[in-house]
C-alpha cells in the first residue's frame, strides 16, 4: 500500500531545501527565516547570517501549508496565520504569515539535536554538579513532583528529559505536549499531542493539553510527564493531577526563577477564578517539591542556576549558581532539612552516605 504519510512529508522535504543543509549541520540549534531572502542560524550559541534564500514570498508560505497539512493542521492568513508545529525528525517550528508578519512571511525552527545530552554529560559541560544531578535522581526515585522552569532555549526540555531517564524501568509513563518534543526511553510509554487541528463541526471535541492532562488520569500513569504550562486550563489540570495522588509528575513552565516559577503557576490558575487565593496557595506549595530553573547565561552558557525545594510551604533555595566564580554553591543549613532526602530514606532507597 502506498504510504501518504511518506508521500506528505516528502513535500515539507522538498520545500524545505533552501535551509535543509543546516538541519543536519553540526551544532546548528536554530534556523531563523526571518523573510525569504533573509536567513539567520545559531550555531554553537552564536547567531549569524547565512549565504541562502527561499526564491519568493510564496516559496516561504507554501512551506508553511506544507508543515500543517502535514501534521492535519492549517495555515490561513486570515483565520490561522501562526502555525506552532514541529517536523517529522522532531524539530520544532513556529511560523508567522503575512500580513500578520508585515516584513513577510517568517519562519524559526529549533533543531532537533543529533546528539541526546543525558546526565552525565550536563555534569561534563559545567550544567550542575554531578551532587546536583544525584538529588535530582533521588528526587525522581522518591516520586517527588517537579517544575522545571527558564526562558525559551534555556534547556528545559533538555531537563525534562534527564530527569524521565532516571524513572524505574517498570513504571508506565504517559506524556503530554502541545508540539511533541520530549524523548523518553521507558518500555511502558504512552505520548499524548494535542496541537490545533482544522477547525471541523461545532460539536467536536476540544483536545488541548487540560483535555489531555485529565485523560492521563483514567490512563494508570505511574509517571505524567507535562511539556510545557501556557495557560491557565492546563495548569488547573496539572494541580489537578499532583492534588489526588498522581506523584512523580513533572512540567515545565516559562518563568525568571524558581520564586516566580511558583508565582506564575498560582497567577495562571487563579486566573480561573474557581479557589480562593490562601486555598490556591496551600493546594499548589503542598503538592509541588521541587523546583528547578535553568538559564542560558550570557558568559558560561546553559546551566540550571537554582533548585529549590518545598520546605513547610516555602521554596527555600539548595543550590545557586554564582554568575561571577561561574560555580554552583550549596546551601548546606536548607539542604539538610530535604524532604527530598526523607522521603527517599522512608522508601529505602540509597542516599549517599555524606548527606547523612
Amino acid at each position: 500500500m502506498k504510504d501518504i504519510n511518506a508521500d506528505v512529508w516528502g513535500l515539507v522535504d522538498f520545500y524545505l531545501t533552501p535551509i535543509k543543509e543546516f538541519l543536519g549541520m553540526d551544532g546548528v540549534s536554530e534556523i531563523c527565516v526571518n523573510r525569504y531572502d533573509e536567513i539567520f542560524i545559531e550555531q554553537y550559541g552564536e547567531m549569524q547570517r547565512v549565504d541562502t534564500k527561499f526564491a519568493d514570498e510564496q516559496s516561504v508560505q507554501t512551506l508553511i501549508r506544507q508543515i500543517a497539512n502535514a501534521l492535519g493542521q492549517v495555515a490561513d492568513p486570515d483565520t490561522h496565520p501562526i502555525l506552532d508545529a514541529r517536523l517529522s525528525d522532531g524539530s520544532r517550528v513556529c511560523a508567522v504569515l503575512y500580513p500578520t508578519a508585515p516584513r513577510g512571511s517568517n519562519i524559526t525552527i529549533r533543531a532537533f539535536p543529533k546528539v541526546r545530552l543525558n546526565a552525565e554529560k550536563l555534569v561534563e559541560s559545567g550544567s550542575m554538579t554531578q551532587s546536583m544531578m544525584d538529588y535530582l535522581k533521588l528526587a525522581v526515585l522518591s516520586r517527588s513532583n517537579m517544575l522545571v522552569s527558564g526562558g525559551t532555549g534555556s534547556g528545559k526540555t533538555t531537563l525534562l528529559n534527564v530527569l524521565s531517564s532516571f524513572i524505574p524501568a517498570g513504571d508506565r509513563v504517559i506524556t503530554v505536549e502541545d508540539t511533541q518534543e520530549l524523548q523518553v526511553s521507558a518500555e511502558n510509554l504512552v505520548m499524548l499531542e494535542a496541537p490545533r487541528r482544522r477547525q471541523g463541526r461545532g460539536d467536536e471535541q476540544k483536545v488541548d493539553m487540560a483535555f489531555l492532562i485529565r485523560t492521563t488520569l483514567r490512563q494508570k500513569p505511574d509517571r505524567i510527564l507535562v511539556g510545557e504550562i501556557r495557560d491557565m486550563a492546563a495548569a488547573t489540570a496539572f494541580l489537578h493531577a499532583i492534588n489526588t495522588g498522581h506523584s512523580g509528575t513533572c512540567s515545565t513552565i516559562h518563568s525568571n526563577s524558581c520564586d516566580d516559577a511558583l508565582i506564575r503557576m498560582q497567577t495562571l490558575i487563579a486566573g480561573g477564578g474557581s479557589l480562593p487565593w490562601d486555598v490556591l496557595d496551600v493546594q499548589v506549595k503542598g503538592n509541588l517539591n521541587v523546583l528547578i530553573h535553568a538559564e542560558n547565561t550570557p558568559h558560561h552558557g546553559r546551566r540550571v542556576v537554582q533548585i529549590s525545594e518545598l520546605q513547610n510551604g516555602y521554596p527555600r533555595t539548595l543550590w545557586s549558581f554564582n554568575y561571577v566564580s561561574g560555580q554552583h554553591e550549596i546551601y548546606s543549613e536548607t539542604f539538610g532539612q530535604s524532604g527530598v532526602l526523607t522521603t527517599a530514606r522512608k522508601y529505602g532507597i540509597d542516599v549517599p552516605e555524606s548527606w547523612s
